[in-house]
């Protein structure tokens, strides 16, 4: 997902890529959030999945104030379907948007 999120930064950087309540990120901008945190992530030898995760969260900062643990997931899993759902194969189940 992230090189199709790299992919679409190139192309659309302004292009929305998800949005919830007022928080709108643009390909470009998560794009730079993940590479820069990529670096960080390299330098203590995480994944770039983490990298992916703290782009994310710093680009929509409402995620994290999501109350409830199970709800704070299920909304992160539909956002990561969403920016998935053209990546290999893409999201089941059809989603449209998050909301």
């Amino acid at each position: 997902m992230i090189e199709d999120i790299q992919r679409r930064a190139e192309v659309t950087p302004r292009l929305t890529a998800v949005r919830f309540g007022d928080d709108v990120v643009t390909y470009g901008a998560l794009d730079e959030s993940i590479t820069k945190y990529g670096s960080v992530m390299d330098r203590h030898g995480l994944s770039q999945e983490a990298a992916f995760h703290a782009g994310l969260l710093h680009c929509m900062p409402s995620l994290t104030r999501i109350e409830g643990t199970s709800e704070r997931n299920r909304v992160l899993g539909e956002v990561v379907a969403w920016l998935g759902r053209d990546a290999d194969g893409g999201a089941t189940g059809g989603l449209r948007a998050v909301s």
